[in-house]
């Protein structure tokens, strides 16, 4: 569990490193990005799907979370705003859960964050830290965008 928690921490800081690297740089042309993942064949709510780019191409990345059909929605994590820019990118997953199962709650903009809930990650290690050369964890995102993106992914 503490491995799955480091390689999730080692993934989200490498992507804060190429959003925070340089300066602030010109804001990219977005295209829409959505589809719907499903998790060993069926959709699975929760899921945090992060599209992490090829930092040779200076691309910046963003992430949705699935709704209870696999439906999602990505938000480029420079911009605020929907889509990604065009280009390659590693698609990793998390899902944090309560021990009990159940999801956490979700602030309200009013009140703090309660430090002392504790969350597992619910999917493979392979799944929060795929490897980049593999082709199965890449996806292109093509200039016009792509609206009906399918992802699978398999716990076995």
């Amino acid at each position: 569990m503490r491995r799955g928690f480091g390689q999730l921490a080692l993934g989200f800081g490498l992507i804060c490193f190429v959003v925070g690297c340089g300066g602030s740089a010109p804001p990219e042309t977005l295209a829409v990005v959505g589809g719907t993942l499903l998790v060993d064949g069926k959709p699975l709510d929760g899921v945090t799907v992060t599209f992490i780019p090829d930092i040779a191409k200076n691309n910046r990345g963003g992430s949705g979370t699935t709704d209870i059909n696999g439906g999602f929605s990505v938000t480029d994590l420079t911009q605020n705003l929907t889509g990604l820019a065009p280009g390659r990118y590693t698609v990793a997953y998390s899902r944090m859960r309560l021990p009990d199962g159940s999801a956490p709650p979700v602030p309200q903009p009013d009140q703090p964050v309660n430090p002392g809930i504790i969350c597992v990650e619910t999917l493979p290690g392979r799944l929060q830290s795929p490897d980049p050369r593999l082709p199965s964890n890449q996806v292109s995102i093509p200039e016009d965008g792509i609206v009906d993106l399918e992802l699978n992914i398999r716990t076995k």
